[in-house]
């Protein structure tokens, strides 16, 4: 952690994931601090994803912690997870296609409230406002009323960016924010994240294979070589590091 910042929401410490003899995660350490976004970054193969999905849940760990305000995230199952106040987003979008736009918000709040019983009828009108205001937020709201399956992919990744935001997490995950979109379409959404990580002071770590997102976006850029931490810190300083250049952008010093 940098002098003069405060407390991170996340510790990552000695992270550990083996598939038979491969290490993926081997030893991983890093920070995520509210108002923030750290960017985790790497080559094919250096462990980005598996990192994700141990704090996801959708992996168990061999070793470490990851603590989330103190409590342990590890060997949670991703419901807890999510409960906990862990929100997420995936490289290739998803939504309910044969619903609109403002009920697939709608679900998540429902879930969230464990109101997932019985049919969608009766439920069509709960959480309605909630949900309006999640879509007002990602600049949604004309469209809350279509259908998702005819949405645009840059609004459909609008839209899971809503969900992931609908049960006011603390810590936002995502995996390939900008992945298949246009590249004016992913300044836009970045720009987007940056605003909610200051107005809600959220936490955000997330994987991008486009340079120019990470280094326009990040606070803080961790980068993994073979499952292991080789570069921490501002991203300016990161960049300039010879051992970056030289493992993953490609111009060694």
């Amino acid at each position: 952690m940098m002098t003069g910042e405060p407390a991170p929401l996340l510790r990552v410490r000695g992270l550990v994931k083996a598939f038979g003899g491969l290490r993926a995660v081997a030893g991983v350490d890093f920070d995520a601090t509210a108002g923030r976004m750290v960017a985790l970054i790497g080559p094919n193969g250096a462990g980005k994803s598996t990192c994700f999905n141990l704090l996801g849940g959708q992996l168990r760990a061999d070793g470490g912690s990851a603590r989330l305000d103190g409590v342990e995230l590890l060997g949670q199952s991703p419901q807890q997870i999510w409960r906990r106040g862990v929100g997420r987003t995936f490289q290739i979008a998803a939504a309910f296609g044969s619903l609109s736009v403002v009920e697939n918000v709608q679900l998540v709040l429902l879930s969230a409230r464990r109101r997932l019983l019985g049919v969608w009828r009766p439920a069509a009108a709960c959480h309605r406002d909630q949900a309006m205001a999640v879509l007002a937020a990602v600049g949604l709201a004309d469209q809350a009323g279509r259908t998702c399956a005819t949405l645009s992919y840059g609004d459909l990744k609008r839209l899971e960016l809503a969900q992931a935001l609908a049960h006011r997490p603390r810590l936002l995950l995502m995996d390939e924010p900008t992945a298949g979109m246009a590249p004016a379409e992913r300044q836009a959404l970045m720009a987007l994240v940056r605003e909610l990580v200051t107005g809600l002071a959220l936490a955000v770590l997330f994987t991008e294979h486009d340079m120019d997102v990470v280094f326009g976006h990040a606070d803080r850029v961790v980068v993994l070589d073979h499952g292991q931490v080789i570069a921490d810190g501002t991203p300016a300083a990161v960049r300039a590091a010879p051992r970056v250049r030289a493992v993953y952008l490609g111009t060694a010093a």
